[in-house]
């Protein structure tokens, strides 16, 4: 009985062994999943902003594991924009890259990326997005003015903003309270003579590209984001609900749509 009880221990102790033997080799086998390949992410803000309106999004494009590069845009001209736009890129040196232009940002961005290979995606965030020899001003004309179009006022330099009450009310009238005096405050003063900047070859019939209309806009008329959206055959659009400012009260849906262009050019 002692003999046959050894046995059996035996036996199973084999069973178990084995088992497990094939168990370790079955995983190691196995692929393994790929990590997620890093992007280089650039944002370009617009006018009346500054770098720091990305701050809501860029976490999450961190999260995913990109490299992310907020430029400083000068704003002084459309000219000088772009300049700085090409020299970001131009520091960026293996990798694919995700270019992201909001507002007046998007007409920078449709600059700086023509005849750039190494430009991957364009996204477009509540952004101007003209074709060539086409102004702003001229885009205009097809839409009935905003009354935000009406009440910028030059600052100490010549500058144009908005005035703080009017910035809450027209620019970010969806964002807190106290953070959107904070944007008002630290808002970029652009020149006046941007709206009539004829666009030169757009790099959206170059590059894939994405947009995301903000439907509550009072900057830029949603129907001429729609309008842009559908005429650079983007690869995805997406609307929300939401104000010019939908980088500081949309961030996700925003860095959503950055992160499906990181992903397919990471391919």
């Amino acid at each position: 009985m002692a003999r046959f009880s050894k046995s059996l221990l035996l036996f199973f102790f084999v069973t178990f062994l084995t088992a497990a033997l094939f168990t370790v080799t079955d995983a190691a086998n196995k692929p393994k999943p790929k990590p997620n390949r890093m992007v280089n992410i650039v944002l370009v803000h617009g006018a009346l902003a500054d770098g720091s309106s990305w701050s809501r999004v860029i976490p999450h494009l961190h999260a995913a594991g990109h490299y992310v590069v907020a430029v400083q845009q000068p704003l002084t001209a459309i000219e000088d924009d772009v300049a700085k736009v090409k020299a970001a890129l131009g520091t960026i040196k293996s990798g694919p890259i995700v270019l992201v232009g909001h507002s007046f940002g998007g007409t920078v961005i449709t600059q700086a990326a023509h005849d750039n290979p190494n430009v991957s995606a364009l996204v477009y965030v509540a952004a101007f997005a003209p074709d060539q020899g086409e102004s702003v001003a001229e885009l205009g004309k097809n839409y009935t003015a905003l009354p935000s179009n009406q009440v910028f006022v030059p600052d100490s330099q010549g500058q144009l903003i908005l005035p703080q009450d009017l910035f809450l009310k027209y620019f970010a009238p969806d964002v807190d309270h106290k953070e959107a005096n904070i944007m008002a405050a630290a808002q970029g003063p652009f020149d006046s003579v941007r709206f009539g900047f004829e666009s030169g070859p757009p790099a959206w019939k170059e590059h894939p590209s994405y947009y995301i209309v903000a439907e509550d806009d009072q900057i830029i008329q949603p129907e001429m984001q729609a309008f842009l959206a559908e005429r650079i055959g983007p690869k995805k659009t997406v609307k929300v609900h939401a104000s010019h400012a939908l980088l500081v009260s949309r961030p996700k849906e925003v860095a959503d749509l950055i992160l499906d262009a990181a992903k397919a050019v990471a391919k």
